[in-house]
């Protein structure tokens, strides 16, 4: 009897050890864990700190460049009178906006039936609006349902055949821009774009 209970008494040593080594193994476990997420955040940051430097390195290039475009005449007439290039605004070039710049407003992309007996013919296109320069952003965002629905409504009214040729489309751009001129209260629809046609 007191054999087995001096086992016993013996053995809880070891069970104890064994369940601090699993304990110390699973510590070291999450600390390795958290060494490795730790060191994938850093590089994460690192690399989006890098981008960043890459995007603003891309910006000043174009503003140099832009700045040798537009002004070059100015540095040289600063040259001439002693100034250094001191100038205004310390040498940064400010952005320059072409006034005769195109200004388009997307529509959007379109799938619709064509007319026809069978009517299994569709067609799917981007529209794409050119509007005048006093042409009013949000008015035309707020129109876009009415644009679409009319744009949807002439697809539906042409068969295959209407829209086949070179002619067939420009006249549906000439439509198209009829129909938006209708709703546009301020400035107009001056041209209509398409960036994809498929005809099926």
């Amino acid at each position: 009897m007191a054999d087995s209970h001096e086992k016993s008494e013996a053995g809880a040593p070891a069970a104890g050890g064994g369940s601090g080594k699993l304990m110390m193994g699973l510590l070291g476990l999450n600390m390795v864990v958290m060494i490795a997420v730790a060191v994938v955040l850093f590089l994460g940051q690192k690399k989006a700190a890098q981008q960043a430097s890459l995007d603003q390195v891309a910006e000043g290039a174009h503003a140099e460049a832009a700045a040798g475009e537009h002004g070059a005449p100015a540095a040289a007439a600063g040259g001439e009178h002693g100034g250094g290039g001191g100038g205004h605004g310390g040498g940064k070039a400010e952005p320059v906006v072409d006034p005769n710049a195109a200004k388009f407003f997307a529509l959007g992309d379109f799938t619709a039936n064509l007319s026809g007996p069978a009517s299994a013919h569709y067609v799917k296109l981007t529209v794409n609006f050119e509007i005048s320069k006093d042409a009013d952003e949000e008015e035309m965002k707020a129109r876009k349902p009415q644009f679409r629905d009319k744009v949807i409504s002439l697809l539906n009214a042409k068969k295959p055949d209407d829209l086949q040729s070179a002619d067939g489309r420009n006249y549906l751009k000439e439509e198209i821009k009829t129909v938006a001129n209708t709703f546009v209260k301020k400035g107009k629809v001056e041209g209509v774009y398409f960036s994809a046609f498929v005809i099926n």
